[in-house]
């Protein structure tokens, strides 16, 4: 038996729009796999900058194209979901056409190289995909589709049936909301044949020491732990209310024995601290198992696309010196709705901006990678707020312990002066009470 897949009707809308325009065209798939080979579609979105023609070449292009604009959706994307696969509009049925299939399977084998290339982004769930991606065509002329998979487990990509439906209502979609603090010192290490520090190396390594502990981690929901097969539906229809409270929680040895502690001494360190908001949707048979998968990937996919967008920023010449004191301000994370025009439907996802950039600055890019139409009303951006410091406020939490006496001359001390004030107000009214007497 193949997978199963049940995909929102609104994306059958957004493909026929798609025949209708470009005739041919291709784009990604994105959803959220469940135990059992059943798969969620929740959205599509068209593949920007691709050429038509159908020689060598372009098929190159394209797989490039994909790829890139698959990593980009991929940071938007909340935990627990994934480009699980691309669709193809095309006047031919591209399983009958063996130019056309292995231009697919070319296509998917890069996007899998891709994501194994940036495997903090957890791009992929081989837990409940079993290494398969989706192939969905569409036909431009009849509207008809066919879906079916491909296993990307061998070097030679195999062709597997799969189940497509298209559903009105899918299923009930819960979300949950997690606040993952980190505060923790880590050495800093030069970069091969470079004096420099190399940032991005530096902050990755970061970001794979916080997917570590996250392994270790124990989740609590409500307080207390779950079962790992109960469902999400399940336990809120027994305890009659539609949220969760979750709360991640990572080990911390007790003792330290004397055998496990050493002295290091590093060249510098980089202290990483920061809360990072995690922002689920999970479906209504998801169990808790998958629950706590989801919110790991959120956390350290988020932390990730925070630290590649803050790296791809950066303009660096090579010969320019380190100072002692380098402070990197990731980007924070800003929410948008799947489907602005339809408020029943819950599901978020997200981008990241500056401390300098405008709350509107997000709209293009989502515009043209996720093909969502939002407005800023339309974007959450007070979930993470990072305080505004003053540059006279930098130098007074700079300013010398020791500062000499010459520092303050002039400058009255505000405290003794409040308490002199008290002493002559309260001695005043001694006065007045004893001669009213």
């Amino acid at each position: 038996m193949g997978r199963s897949v049940l995909c929102e009707s609104f994306v059958e809308d957004y493909l026929r729009q798609l025949s209708r325009k470009a005739g041919v065209c291709m784009g990604l798939l994105i959803g959220q796999p469940a135990v059992g080979g059943k798969d969620y579609i929740i959205h599509a979105t068209r593949i920007t900058g691709q050429d038509e023609e159908e020689s060598d070449e372009s098929q190159k292009l394209n797989a490039t194209i994909a790829s890139q604009q698959a990593l980009d959706a991929t940071r938007m994307l909340p935990g627990g979901m994934y480009v699980l696969g691309i669709f193809v509009i095309h006047p031919k049925n591209v399983f009958q056409e063996p130019s056309l299939l292995s231009s697919i399977k070319f296509i998917l084998m890069s996007l899998k190289a891709t994501f194994d290339a940036n495997p903090l982004l957890m791009g992929t769930c081989d837990e409940l995909e079993q290494g398969e991606k989706l192939v969905l065509y569409y036909s431009s002329s009849s509207k008809a589709h066919t879906c079916k998979t491909v296993s990307l487990a061998t070097e030679n990509p195999t062709v597997l049936s799969c189940d497509w439906k298209f559903v009105e209502r899918l299923t009930t979609w819960h979300k949950l909301n997690v606040y993952f603090e980190t505060d923790e010192v880590y050495p800093l290490q030069h970069s091969s044949n470079r004096e420099q520090y190399d940032t991005e190396a530096n902050l990755t390594e970061c970001a794979k020491k916080v997917k570590l502990q996250l392994a270790d981690a124990k989740i609590l929901f409500d307080g207390a732990p779950k079962l790992s097969a109960d469902t999400i539906e399940g336990v809120l229809t027994m305890k009659n209310q539609d949220k969760f409270l979750a709360n991640v929680y990572l080990p911390s040895p007790a003792v330290l024995s004397i055998k496990d502690t050493k002295i290091e001494e590093f060249e510098g360190t980089l202290k990483f601290d920061g809360i990072i908001s995690s922002q689920i949707y999970i479906h209504s048979r998801c169990t808790f198992i998958e629950a706590e998968r989801f919110i790991v990937a959120d956390i350290v996919r988020s932390l990730m696309s925070r630290i590649q967008i803050h790296c791809d920023a950066l303009v660096h010449a090579e010969d320019t010196p380190q100072d002692k004191i380098m402070l990197n301000e990731l980007p924070r994370r800003v929410y948008f709705p799947v489907r602005p025009s339809q408020a029943n439907f819950p599901v978020q996802f997200s981008d990241y901006i500056f401390p300098d950039e405008s709350v509107d600055t997000p709209l293009g890019r989502i515009k043209e990678i996720l093909d969502v139409n939002v407005t800023v009303r339309d974007l959450n951006s007070k979930v993470e707020l990072v305080p505004v410091v003053k540059e006279d406020e930098r130098e007074d939490v700079w300013s010398p312990v020791n500062a000499s006496e010459d520092d303050f001359d002039g400058k009255l001390n505000m405290p003794v002066v409040g308490g002199l004030v008290t002493v002559i107000v309260l001695l005043i009214a001694l006065l007045v009470y004893y001669f009213m007497k």
